[in-house]
């Protein structure tokens, strides 16, 4: 199904646009089959002033418009959801995958990774589920050289430590990072080396600009993460 946040992020990108190339983009992504919901979805923008109908079928985005983030739900990530679970009801985990950056990155690559996020007591468990139940190659808490030698470039779901007190939101009914959590990660994992010089500062300077992002929030997980110094340069330096 098409959710505001499919539209809004086509949105940011092209400013103004078309009813017809937001279908064309819609349909390039496989959802011509949940189209129905566009007019739908269009109304809600409209009606809560994120985006403004300049013509018959014409509409741009608003210039207060600043949303949310969310994680897009992909079947996978519901599939894998519901696999983790069954089976382990009581752990804590939370699931993304690499496309919740693309739209924020300057050079977009070919790569598809789902990240799952889980207490290190289960870790193991939850890879051996994976590993079986599903047709992509799974990796545990991979380190720089696993992920050069085999990772890099290939689709994967990596199992990853959730660290305690992490900043998490319901997507879906699905545990997933906040904005907070994504960007304090991406600096320093192995898993995101695929942000290199220029780039990282171009998504930060993206999602700053796209999204309210809790400053505080951000310090105090970058904290934790023995981040705080390196997040704060990239906070100066794009001025953000």
């Amino acid at each position: 199904m098409i959710t505001t946040a499919d539209i809004l992020n086509f949105a940011f990108t092209h400013k103004v646009f078309t009813r017809k190339e937001l279908i064309s983009d819609l349909k390039s992504q496989s959802q011509k089959d949940s189209l129905s919901s566009l007019s739908e979805q269009l109304d809600r923008l409209l009606k809560s002033k994120q985006l403004v109908r300049l013509e018959r079928g014409v509409y741009a985005l608003s210039d207060n418009a600043r949303k949310e983030f969310y994680v897009p739900v992909s079947e996978e990530l519901k599939q894998i959801n519901q696999q983790i679970k069954t089976n382990f009801p009581f752990a804590n985990y939370c699931l993304w995958n690499s496309n919740a950056l693309m739209s924020y990155m300057h050079h977009i690559p070919n790569l598809k990774f789902i990240y799952a996020d889980v207490e290190r007591e289960v870790a193991e468990s939850v890879f051996n589920l994976l590993n079986t139940e599903n047709s992509l190659r799974v990796f545990l808490m991979p380190d720089q050289t696993d992920f050069d030698r085999y990772i890099s470039g290939s689709d994967a779901i990596i199992i990853r430590p959730l660290i305690s007190e992490s900043p998490l939101q319901l997507v879906e009914g699905i545990n997933t990072p906040t904005i907070e959590k994504v960007l304090v990660d991406i600096v320093g994992d192995v898993e995101f080396s695929f942000l290199q010089g220029s780039e990282i500062n171009y998504v930060y300077s993206t999602i700053f600009e796209r999204h309210n992002v809790n400053k505080n929030k951000l310090l105090r997980y970058a904290t934790r993460r023995g981040r705080k110094e390196e997040v704060e340069k990239l906070i100066n330096a794009n001025k953000l």
